[in-house]
């Protein structure tokens, strides 16, 4: 399988075992030990929600869970976080999220069309430069 990028509705799922969606990201984590990508981004608003949820000691536990997974994080850079605001600014009436127009500027950079998401209105909403659609997984 191609390499996804990963969002913090996917990290959250991951991390948080009272999430609706937790058994589901174990499965697909599984399944998928390889090639899924972690924007810098995408981890501190991570990490900050699983903070929220469960505390320090849940942000902790999964932090270290996920470094020794050795994760792959992908930095955003200043174009990147100018398209982000571009799109932003073109989808001005759908109040599209900061962090998913940066997934899209980052999947467009890399050529990724897959998003591993549970949070998928903002991403069926954009039409990415590269691609008709993303491919929303799990």
């Amino acid at each position: 399988m191609p390499d996804l990028l990963v969002d913090a509705s996917y990290l959250v799922a991951l991390g948080y075992p009272r999430d609706r969606n937790h058994i589901k990201a174990k499965r697909f984590a599984t399944e998928h030990e390889a090639g899924l990508l972690i924007p810098d981004v995408v981890l501190a608003e991570g990490i900050y929600n699983l903070q929220r949820l469960g505390g320090i000691a849940a942000a902790v536990q999964f932090s270290n869970l996920l470094i020794a997974g050795l994760p792959q994080f992908v930095p955003l850079t200043v174009a990147d976080f100018a398209r982000a605001i571009a799109l932003m600014d073109k989808y001005r009436d759908a109040e599209l999220d900061f962090v998913d127009c940066c997934l899209t500027a980052l999947a467009e950079r890399l050529s990724i069309n897959g998003i591993c998401t549970f949070d998928r209105r903002d991403f069926s909403i954009i039409r990415p430069n590269h691609a008709d659609y993303f491919e929303l997984l799990p």
